[in-house]
């Protein structure tokens, strides 16, 4: 009777355990490296009424579809950045957005612009815009932070009546749905800020 010896071969095996831990690191490791928003309003405000303008600086808004914003860096566990994360529009044209539609939610007519006309009633200007994302990823979860933050000039019938700033922030960790949390977070933020900042400048207005 012959015994049969088999060779082990490891290197097959270890190739293929290689590339089994990659397929799931990569699964587990998924985070959004491109952010955009389509805000939903989320005061209450009502009985707004007449033009409103609210301005952004002319160089920040996007004029070619090549320009990428970079709003945050991805990092990892060990707190080392991995990546970027970036949005087809600039901070101050996301947040321009979500106060063009609380405020046209109010009843206002509402204009954005980067200039306001000399006789305009009603003004508000976006001196200051930041949007701050960061991502840490690991293989159980993803953390996303947010912080927004938003300066205003306020102008009634061509003089200005106030300064003010607002800022918000937002935090969530979860194992599902990677590639959207850091949209989330961001209007999660988004909307923080609104709900303190629109009353106020909505009263200021009246």
């Amino acid at each position: 009777m012959k015994t049969i010896l088999s060779k082990f071969k490891p290197a097959p095996f270890i190739m293929l355990i290689t590339i089994a831990s990659l397929l799931f690191v990569s699964g587990c490791a998924r985070y959004a490296r491109n952010v955009n928003t389509l805000f939903d309003p989320s005061t209450t405000v009502s009985g707004g009424s007449g033009e409103l303008y609210i301005l952004i600086p002319e160089n920040r808004k996007t004029h070619s579809e090549d320009v990428k914003w970079v709003l945050g860096k991805v990092k990892d566990d060990d707190n080392k950045d991995i990546d970027e994360i970036s949005s087809p529009r600039s901070p101050a044209e996301i947040i321009q957005t979500a106060f063009v539609m609380e405020f046209r939610r109010a009843g206002y007519t509402v204009i954005p612009a980067t200039k306001a006309p000399a006789a305009a009633q009603r003004v508000i200007d976006l001196t200051k815009t930041d949007i701050e994302l960061e991502q840490i990823t690991d293989l159980a979860n993803l953390t996303v932070k947010c912080r927004v933050l938003a300066g205003v000039d306020l102008y009634k019938n061509g003089q200005q009546i106030k300064r003010l700033q607002y800022e918000s922030t937002a935090t969530r960790t979860d194992i599902k749905d990677r590639d959207m949390l850091a949209i989330n977070v961001l209007e999660d933020a988004l909307k923080s800020l609104m709900r303190e900042a629109v009353p106020e400048l909505h009263t200021t207005f009246k």
